[in-house]
């Protein structure tokens, strides 16, 4: 007989045999005709309301449509009547663990092992649980039994996920090499393979691990921007157009790119914005509604920073003078850190600086957004946004009432959960405001803190720094990712037109070293006139500051932290005006230190400039006087008044929020 026409909608005739019946409805299921194996399940179950296969199979459904509340209850009752069936017990147990029982869950598969030791799927099932847990060894033997009963792609990947997350990264590479022979075309393998050899410094591996994702899916999350990412860091300047198009071409087409690397690609905050925005909606969504806070007006503000960088970092260098200078009378202040603890001299600081020093590295996310909210956390403060190491799946379950980035995420983090971002009239005109998710603070000097209180040491020889005495030096300490070929374009004709000068460059990886030496005699300089500094302790290094002549920036990001350092130091900054907040950081600098004649608006204009300067030594020596003297009389260094500011930005996010009105731009 034909099964009924679904145009007329009619549920299975109920003279049909409960077995036809059956059949029609797992035909129609297959064939994702829902609603009429639905109906059809529903008819078997009004006369047999213990018939097991309609149980597992409406329960399937349902977990099939996502609907696994519904699904709960007809699988366990399946699993009940068909105690002895190893799929159905499985398939309840996957419904618990979507459901987040995760104890229930590993209690029935553990029930399915019994009954079937060889079922290699609830092993897998059981150890993706435990290292969702953190119990990472028990997760670990789980897929080794897996393994030995039938190998798999999957659990060779759950293997090396787990053995990366103990620190055992060889075990971690050959578990995903393995995962890669038995699924060679599967490109989250490759992918995940290239992290790992990253992570292990085997960068040229992990460059090719990453172009066999691409080759296999060019639009695989974060694969064409971790390519890019990789080749920059080294100077790797061959592809660098097409790569630039590809990069733009995947953000404009909804693939999921890093949003930190695109700012070292994009001068555009519109696709800045749509950059963000496709990578929380893939990796951070939404997971908790907002809360409200409690506190009388009259009590202290409790104010958290959330950072993993409370350690010898830029970002604990600019802020540490800040957590310090905090109004202990009105503000009760503390750090909640994820990093990793290095036990230097600035870990020390910091842990003094605050009242109160959570090391939460060790603690899931959730576990965090419990702790902070047990603390009554009124305004959370996210140093880090989408940079390394962060961890914004925090702000993503509304951990507190007021959320706000702040310093280390130069742009927006397209994110609803975040209210607030902390900015200036330079690094975010009025008109941008469009392009970013957040309300805008506007603090009235620079947005960026400074510390006040570093200190300098002893300045070296030039020739201890293999600089000569009679060279004019441009100095760009900045990340060689920052650096561009039509930047370095500039920078050799300013050696070409500058007598016995040299390019001073921070040095790091030696291949990016060896390229950027390859770029300037393919540009006509000699190799030489490119000088590396190595890495020497933050005070050493900034004193080197004061053996240059010019410091030069980047563009479309700006040295930022790099920026800060130079000035304080003594060494003027020339920049060019981008039209990104992260190109825009220097010029906001450089305005709070009252030196906004070193702002430029083009690359011609720039370049004009640092020969102008470098050709008189008397402009030279006005504008380092010029910026010694306001190195203590301008803003910009002044950290107990950046510190107030801040805090009045605190005191009107929450005057608001207790009267009931929403986030909202404004000025301090």
């Amino acid at each position: 007989m034909s099964p009924p026409s679904r145009n007329r909608g009619a549920s299975a005739p109920s003279s049909l045999h409960p077995s036809a019946i059956l059949d029609q409805a797992i035909a129609a299921q297959r064939s994702g005709n829902l609603s009429d194996a639905e109906r059809a399940y529903t008819t078997i179950l009004r006369g047999s309301r213990t018939h097991p296969i309609a149980l597992h199979m409406l329960g399937l459904l349902h977990a099939q449509r996502g609907n696994f509340a519904d699904a709960e209850p007809l699988l366990k009752k399946a699993a009940r009547v068909d105690s002895r069936n190893p799929d159905v017990l499985f398939n309840y147990a996957n419904v618990l663990r979507a459901l987040d029982k995760t104890d229930d869950a590993l209690d029935w598969l553990a029930k399915v092992i019994a009954l079937s030791p060889n079922f290699a799927d609830a092993h897998l099932n059981r150890g993706a649980i435990l290292m969702a847990r953190q119990e990472l060894h028990g997760a670990i033997a789980e897929f080794d039994r897996a393994i030995a009963i039938a190998p798999s792609s999957a659990a060779f990947a759950n293997r090396g996920s787990g053995f990366r997350q103990l620190g055992r990264l060889d075990d971690s590479h050959d578990s995903y090499q393995s995962a890669i022979e038995f699924a060679p075309t599967n490109p989250q393998n490759h992918f995940v393979l290239s992290e790992v050899l990253t992570q292990m410094g085997r960068h040229d591996e992990a460059i090719g691990a990453l172009e066999r994702t691409v080759a296999l899916d060019k639009a695989f999350p974060f694969a064409s921007s971790n390519l890019v990412a990789s080749r920059r860091k080294r100077a790797d300047w061959r592809n660098f157009e097409r790569e630039q198009a590809a990069l733009d071409e995947a953000v404009e087409t909804g693939v999921a790119v890093d949003p930190f690397t695109f700012f070292h690609a994009s001068s555009s905050p519109a696709h800045q914005l749509t950059c963000a925005e496709t990578y929380v909606a893939n990796v951070t969504p939404e997971r908790g509604a907002a809360i409200s806070g409690t506190r009388s007006p009259a009590s202290r503000l409790r104010v958290a920073y959330l950072s993993a960088d409370f350690r010898n970092h830029a970002t604990a260098h600019l802020m540490a003078g800040v957590f310090e200078e905090h109004d202990r009378k009105r503000f009760e202040i503390s750090a909640i850190s994820y990093g990793p603890d290095d036990r230097g001299e600035m870990r020390d600081r910091l842990k003094a600086a605050f009242e109160r020093f959570e090391d939460v590295n060790h603690l899931p996310d959730e576990d965090v957004v419990e702790l902070i909210r047990q603390l009554d956390i009124e305004v959370l403060v996210d140093l880090g946004g989408f940079t390394a190491g962060a961890r914004p799946k925090i702000l993503a379950r509304r951990a507190a009432p007021i959320q706000v980035s702040y310093l280390g995420f130069p742009g927006t983090m397209g994110a609803s959960y975040v209210d607030y971002v902390m900015a200036d009239r330079i690094v975010i005109p009025e008109g941008e405001q469009k392009h970013y998710a957040e309300k805008v603070i506007y603090l009235p000097d620079s947005y960026q803190a400074t510390d006040a209180g570093r200190s300098l040491a002893k300045v070296p020889a030039r020739s201890e720094v293999g600089l000569a005495d009679d060279a004019f030096v441009y100095c760009a300490f900045n990340r060689t990712a920052k650096i561009t070929p039509v930047l370095f374009d500039v920078w050799m004709r300013l050696l070409a037109k500058t007598a016995g000068s040299v390019l001073w460059l921070l040095d790091g990886d030696p291949v990016a070293r060896e390229n950027l030496r390859r770029e300037a005699v393919a540009r006509g300089i000699a190799a030489e006139r490119i000088v590396f500094a190595p890495l020497v302790p933050t005070d050493e290094h900034l004193a080197r500051h004061q053996l240059a002549d010019l410091f030069l920036d980047t563009l479309p990001y700006n040295a930022h932290t790099g920026a800060s350092d130079a000035l304080w130091a003594g060494l003027p900054v020339l920049t060019c005006l981008g039209t990104a907040f992260a190109g825009r950081v220097a010029a906001s600098l450089l305005n709070a230190v009252g030196l906004p004649e070193l702002v430029t608006r083009s690359l011609d204009e720039y370049e004009d400039l640092a020969l102008q300067i470098a050709r008189d030594s008397e402009l030279r020596t006005t504008l380092k006087s010029k910026l010694a003297a306001h190195r203590t009389t301008w803003p910009l260094f002044d950290t107990a008044r950046m510190t107030r500011h801040i805090e009045k930005a605190f005191n009107e996010m929450w005057r608001r929020h207790y009267a009931g009105e929403a986030p909202a731009s404004f000025a301090v």
